[in-house]
């Protein structure tokens, strides 16, 4: 059969590694990639977890990180960073208050850092100056991914409640702050 391993009792092969092309059916209790970077075509177990957890949130990752770097191919490749960092840590991740939090602050991280040290045009960048990174991820979710409060949660690991009020400040920061830049203009007539 293509795909499962011959002997390997519930192992999964996929025909490439990447998140992308998982088979969309429920994964197996330990799944199995093949690892296609150099002869002898290593394998390498993954947890069926952590890979129900790519599959949920890659999607959206990539959308976010589009959101903020210009460059498609480089958020492809940061999204990829930062769940490989995911992966790497995942059974600490786990073991964490609050698992998809963890993950979303990798990500974040790994967005950050990429934008300090590239060079790269960030598209939210000025929002990210003037606002608390959650402030600003919760901008960027329901107004430019146009997410809903529940779905902004999810992703962020936090109570809608969270998404709520840090929507509230951000708002009440930009208009406090347009009204401050435009003050000296007014006072100037």
């Amino acid at each position: 059969m293509r795909g499962i391993r011959p002997g390997s009792g519930s192992t999964v092969t996929p025909p490439r590694p990447s998140l992308r092309n998982m088979p969309p059916s429920p994964p197996q209790p330990r799944c199995a990639a093949v690892l296609q970077h150099g002869p002898c075509g290593l394998e390498v177990t993954l947890p069926a977890d952590y890979i129900a957890f790519c599959m949920h949130y890659q999607d959206r990752y990539l959308r976010y990180t589009r959101a903020r770097v210009a460059d498609a191919a480089l958020s492809r490749r940061l999204v990829e960073a930062a769940l490989g960092s995911v992966a790497t840590n995942w059974t600490g991740i786990l073991a964490s208050h609050c698992p998809v939090a963890e993950a979303w602050d990798i990500l974040g991280s790994v967005i950050a850092q990429a934008v300090r040290t590239r060079a790269v045009a960030g598209r939210c960048t000025n929002l990210y100056r003037s606002l608390p990174p959650l402030q600003a991820d919760v901008v960027v979710l329901r107004h430019r991914l146009c997410l809903s409060d529940e779905q902004a949660a999810d992703l962020l690991g936090v109570e809608e409640s969270v998404i709520t009020s840090q929507l509230r400040m951000a708002h009440r920061t930009i208009l406090r702050r347009q009204q401050d830049s435009q003050a000296p203009e007014g006072a100037a007539t």
